[in-house]
């Protein structure tokens, strides 16, 4: 009889230590989802209009997140792209450049670990490479990860064109194929592609995209446009 009840009591032990254990995560995976949309929340505004305070706020949501809950490859993702957005706004302040894009490397290949099947991320760990090495072949390789499990996304499509575009005085020639190939192929996308034409603005690569319109009869829309003439005319 002794035996029984010691028995017993060892059960309820046990599970009320795995309630505890199961309770314990639950609230830990609770608090670090609000901390992800506290963070999440501040990025919806437009970019132009966040400052480095509110960047500053963000990083330290998103770094509760992922402390409180690691093994979500959303928060490692968002994580990245906060710093990679604050050296945006920071960057002529900013000293340690290469220090940014390791982290954000880190995160990028951590979110993966969790998930590789997002090509999202994947995209942005070629971008963010490409930014330490140049058009790689370790760049490459990332790239032809995000076209396999994003063939027609066009994030996807826009990101493989940044990578050319920024890096086009070295550019090797499959990487100008592969950038021929996507300004092709973004076509389809409607009123889309002219985020292409802002990206370009952007990185002051305007006259590479307006040259590489000029010919064929798929971008004879594109060239009738507006927004071509406004930005190439």
């Amino acid at each position: 009889m002794s035996n029984l009840n010691t028995n017993r009591l060892t059960q309820i032990a046990i599970l009320a230590v795995i309630t505890l254990a199961i309770g314990y995560q639950s609230l830990q995976s609770m608090r670090a989802n609000t901390w992800y949309f506290n963070a999440l929340n501040i990025l919806k505004q437009p970019e132009s209009t966040i400052t480095p305070e509110e960047l500053e706020l963000a990083d330290r949501a998103i770094t509760f997140a992922t402390s409180q809950d690691p093994s979500q490859p959303h928060y490692w993702q968002l994580s990245a792209y906060i710093k990679m957005l604050n050296l945006a706004v920071t960057s002529e302040q900013n000293k340690n450049k290469l220090l940014v894009y390791q982290q954000a490397e880190k995160e990028l290949l951590k979110s993966l670990e969790l998930r590789q099947t997002w090509s999202e991320t994947w995209i942005a760990l070629a971008q963010v490479v490409s930014y330490q090495e140049g058009p790689t072949e370790h760049v490459y390789e990332y790239i032809q990860q995000a076209k396999k499990f994003g063939p027609y996304k066009f994030d996807v499509q826009l990101g493989i064109i940044q990578i050319a575009l920024m890096n086009w005085q070295q550019l090797p020639p499959k990487y100008k194929a592969l950038y021929v190939a996507e300004l092709n192929s973004a076509v389809k996308y409607g009123n889309e592609f002219y985020e292409i034409f802002r990206l370009a603005k952007k990185i002051n690569r305007l006259p590479t995209v307006c040259l590489s319109l000029q010919f064929g009869s798929h971008f004879k829309a594109i060239r009738s446009s507006y927004i071509f003439k406004d930005y190439c005319g």
